[in-house]
């Protein structure tokens, strides 16, 4: 494509930037943009057919919507760390997820850009009939002082943002300049340019490329790959797994009679501390156990002919703490059952999902011969994938319907502090006979009248807050 019409592209992605988000809150203009975006950059690059694009490119459409949708910081969050990653893609598909986010943050924070201005110099240096008008000479003076010349004036601005009256009026009569809305555009030229012009860390992207999915058998002695041999490594694998073994199933036996026998109990504690302890505990176990297993199942020790009973110790081990994870689990339940939800046990719930998938993982990696690295690979993007899901509900919402008419116990306060989007649903309970929270009905209307909605432009809209005005602001 001409150089003309990637610079027209990026002038005009620039410009679109700089309407949509300048001095505006993200809402859906967030949506507009993204859509947009994806559609040209998808034409730029010839990226329609390519599977990898199109799951990063629909996910940061998914987590557009959430912002659109909700605007909440978790999902403000996920918006930009998406836009970052398609910045990774569109230098290499290929690539890990941890990679991609590596060399979209570095492209997009002012490297990538500085990199294709030093590019555009260089090209004019060895092409000076671009120019016909400039001598040899003075392109290369040019060269050598646009770049302190362009960190002086950003260091400048950053002065000027620090003591306002350090900014050089240069007002004319009837002419008003506008610094904050040019130092904006420069910014968001600076975020999209690597969208354009890919870049990225080159070395560390064809080392992520070397690593296989698979593992194949090294077949070359190496100099320090392990000391003790394959068969001493082995069997102290197989009396490690052997013993965690006899432990972790004492502790689960253990945990499962302490439900029906409380007088087991000695140290006593309120059930929150019995199911975030429990919780904290199950995370650094299996956190152990992936790392025991991946240093243990590492390399040449997956074709070793004895390997069987490695294998299946390890291969209990991953089961055992799988029933580990279910006793939380059930004991979360019991609690959101008696008290209700809060964000620490829905994240309970998620982390246990995320757990229960990472060690099926794990086993897929023992049973099929997979590298470390294809298990790093795959847990993040379940990850991102889990995350992104989060941030399309509205939890606040859900908690306040659930506990009201749920929870055995109602803790009034903790839903009293949560978002705004619980209103609705509570002026409507408070308004009906004998509900839980009909003794709070003074305290929900002053909460609705005391809400305010600011004045927001299109671009800042989002669906909640048109939902709320809608429910609560009388016609």
């Amino acid at each position: 494509m001409s150089r003309f019409r990637t610079s027209l592209l990026w002038i005009t992605l620039t410009s679109l930037h700089t309407w949509l988000f300048y001095n505006q809150s993200l809402g859906f203009n967030g949506l507009i943009f993204s859509v947009i975006m994806v559609i040209l950059i998808t034409w730029h690059h010839g990226l329609q057919s390519k599977r990898m694009w199109r799951f990063g490119a629909g996910i940061h459409l998914i987590t557009a919507i959430a912002v659109f949708w909700h605007g909440t910081p978790m999902s403000i969050i996920l918006y930009n760390f998406s836009g970052f990653a398609l910045a990774g893609f569109v230098f290499m598909l290929q690539s890990s997820l941890l990679v991609v986010f590596l060399n979209g943050l570095a492209g997009s924070f002012a490297i990538g850009f500085f990199v294709r201005l030093a590019a555009f110099f260089s090209s004019l240096k060895a092409n000076s009939s671009l120019l016909p008008f400039l001598s040899g000479f003075t392109l290369k003076r040019a060269y050598l002082y646009v770049a302190p010349a362009t960190v002086t004036a950003i260091f400048y601005f950053f002065y000027c943002i620090a003591n306002p009256d350090f900014f050089l009026d240069l007002s004319f009569p009837e002419t008003k300049i506008d610094f904050d809305l040019i130092l904006y555009a420069v910014f968001g030229s600076i975020i999209l340019c690597p969208l354009i012009f890919p870049w990225g860390f080159k070395k560390i992207t064809e080392w992520d490329l070397k690593n296989p999915d698979i593992l194949k058998r090294i077949r070359v002695k190496r100099e320090g790959i392990n000391k003790m041999g394959l068969m001493h490594e082995n069997f102290q694998g197989v009396i490690m797994f052997f013993m965690l073994n006899i432990l972790i199933l004492f502790f689960i036996c253990f945990n499962t009679l302490q439900i029906f026998i409380p007088s087991l109990t000695k140290y006593q504690s309120n059930h929150s501390e019995q199911v975030h302890q429990g919780f904290d505990m199950l995370i650094m176990s299996i956190v152990a156990a992936i790392l025991l297993i991946m240093y243990y199942f590492r390399e040449n020790q997956n074709f070793y002919s004895r390997k069987t009973r490695l294998v299946k110790l390890a291969t209990a081990w991953i089961v055992l703490n799988s029933f580990l994870a279910m006793l939380t689990c059930y004991k979360n339940i019991l609690y959101v059952g008696a008290f209700g939800f809060t964000y620490k046990r829905i994240w309970v719930f998620i982390g246990l999902i995320l757990i229960g998938i990472g060690l099926y993982l794990t086993l897929m990696k023992i049973r099929h011969l997979r590298t470390n690295w294809y298990l790093i690979r795959q847990n993040t993007w379940i990850l991102y994938f889990t995350l992104t899901s989060y941030s399309l509900v509205d939890w606040d919402r859900f908690i306040t319907w659930y506990n009201p008419n749920y929870a055995q116990e109602l803790d009034f306060r903790y839903i009293a502090d949560l978002g705004k989007t619980k209103l609705p649903y509570l002026k409507e309970l408070a308004e009906m006979d004998g509900s839980r929270v009909e003794s709070y009905k003074v305290e929900i209307n002053s909460m609705v009248k005391a809400i305010d909605f600011p004045v927001q432009t299109w671009q800042s809209q989002t669906l909640d807050n048109q939902w709320l005005k809608g429910k609560l602001i009388e016609p």
